[in-house]
């Protein structure tokens, strides 16, 4: 799934949530990532007067209890990583 601004945080819960993904960034890398749940709050810097975005929790354990985020305008795609679903 191509990640555009036109995408919304429930076509990424719908997707992947409780999934292992592979993440491809806007940079370059490409990321094995357990996708947690998604967050529309996310603070990159969690400063006061920063911008809220939408963004993906994942961590690389397969645990639901807790993660990391990552913004969607840092992501290019993401799908379902065959090998681990």
């Amino acid at each position: 799934m191509k990640i555009t601004t036109q995408i919304s945080l429930d076509d990424v819960l719908d997707n992947f949530e409780r999934s292992w993904t592979i993440v491809r960034m806007k940079d370059g890398r490409v990321l094995n990532l357990y996708i947690v749940d998604v967050d529309d709050e996310f603070q990159r810097n969690d400063e006061e007067d920063e911008p809220e975005l939408k963004a993906i929790v994942y961590n690389t354990t397969g645990s639901n209890s807790y993660g990391n985020g990552i913004a969607f305008d840092d992501i290019d795609s993401i799908e379902l990583d065959p090998d681990k679903n």
